[in-house]
């Protein structure tokens, strides 16, 4: 029985994925690494799933953190740093490689950003995903293949609940409340998916290929896992608006004014080293206005053999809490 590792298996796409996939597959079949294994619920350990401890930003402890393990879901580094978390993801999965005996595929969570999986963004936050996309098939078919070995990138699509960093981190329950963002509001806008959904699905996925290491449709491709609707950034607002009983509407601001808005600047401070996370963020919007995150490709709904939850549905119950 060949062993699945998630690493790291916390945050919030990483609990979302452990936990569906703890119900897929035998336990023991399941390895949970993370920085903090102690957090891991007891449930699965007393299952029987096995924890490791390993640490992204401390890359000694990945030396024989996947020993054994044949399958890696890597989530990826939390920043929108491009170099460090570039070569976060490459200490990584090179560590998966030297393992003993060695890892035979990677699942890496990319972003939804690229369009129909395009090589390319404009999206500043998507600049490490390409990196360690482009790297991974060095590594793979490239230059730099030094043994057998497959991937799959799984470009997650835009958490429904990060609308809030999409909409200048307006009060959609305040009485006539403004988006201030660089952009019309117009389509193509973005397919919204809930943080449940997409871990679900990603789980799903991996048995998918547990089940039959041989599809083509997985070995060495890019899968996009996206919401059911494409929602432009003026029907987000409206929607949350009308959800918080206020009248909200985007008051279309220059990129300078965007990067500059105090509580821009405060509320995306955790996301990256430096001045600049502002206006690094920004550049979304260029990259929405481009199409680049507007697929529906009904990919998500038929892992869940569901359709998935609804942008409006995700809205709803934050903020009702």
């Amino acid at each position: 029985m060949k062993k699945v590792a998630v690493f790291p298996a916390s945050g919030r796409l990483g609990s979302a994925t452990r936990s569906a996939l703890c119900n897929l597959l035998p336990p023991q079949q399941v390895v949970l690494i993370s920085r903090h294994p102690e957090k891991i619920p007891e449930d699965l350990i007393k299952a029987g799933v096995e924890t490791r401890k390993a640490d992204y930003d401390a890359p000694e402890t990945l030396k024989d953190a996947f020993n054994g393990i044949s399958y890696l879901l890597l989530i990826s580094y939390p920043s929108i740093q491009i170099e460090h978390r570039f070569r976060a993801h490459q200490k990584a999965i090179t560590a998966a490689l030297e393992s003993t005996p060695g890892i035979e595929h990677v699942f890496y969570t990319s972003l939804g950003f690229g369009g129909d999986g395009q090589p390319t963004s404009a999206a500043y936050v998507m600049q490490a995903h390409v990196r360690t996309e482009a790297w991974l098939r060095e590594v793979s078919t490239g230059r730099e293949r030094k043994r057998n070995f497959t991937f799959t990138v799984i470009r997650e699509g835009i958490y429904s609940e990060t609308w809030p960093m999409y909409t200048s981190f307006f009060d959609p329950k305040a009485s006539n409340s403004k988006a201030q963002l660089p952009h019309d509001g117009t389509g193509p806008g973005i397919a919204w998916a809930c943080i449940k959904d997409l871990g679900e699905g990603t789980a799903k996925l991996v048995k998918e290929y547990v089940d039959d290491p041989t599809n083509p449709q997985y070995i060495n491709k890019i899968i996009i896992l996206t919401g059911p609707k494409d929602w432009s950034l003026k029907e987000t607002v409206k929607v949350l608006g009308r959800l918080g009983g206020g009248d909200a509407s985007i008051e279309r601001v220059s990129v300078d004014e965007h990067a500059q808005n105090p509580r821009v600047v405060q509320k995306l401070g955790s996301h990256g080293p430096g001045n600049t996370v502002a206006r690094d963020w920004t550049t979304v919007f260029e990259a929405i206005r481009n199409g680049e995150t507007s697929v529906v490709n009904g990919e998500l709904g038929r892992l869940l053999g569901r359709p998935p939850e609804s942008f409006e549905e995700t809205a709803k119950r934050m903020l009702a809490n």
